[in-house]
């Protein structure tokens, strides 16, 4: 058996290597990275956009101003529960 099988020697890059680090750094730099979560555990789960009427994440955070503004004035109608179903 050779010591040059499968997987001895690492695959070429596709870039050259400052652009690879550069892209890494902007992927990977923690100042630009948004922390969602507080370290307080009583936080965990809780709403950071403010857009959830029960005070946890429901998702809402997703929808469009447009879409938002719609399933709020149906939920606050008691047209739709929280996932958006009609009730």
């Amino acid at each position: 058996m050779s010591a040059g099988g499968k997987g001895s020697s690492p695959r070429p890059f596709s870039v050259d290597k400052d652009t690879f680090n550069a892209n890494w750094d902007n992927i990977f730099r923690k100042e630009t990275m948004q922390v969602r979560v507080q370290e307080d555990e009583s936080k965990i789960g809780s709403c950071g956009c403010g857009r959830s009427p029960i005070g946890k994440c429901i998702g809402w955070h997703g929808l469009s101003e447009e879409a938002y503004l719609d399933r709020k004035e149906k939920y606050e109608t008691g047209r739709v529960d929280l996932s958006g179903k009609e009730v």
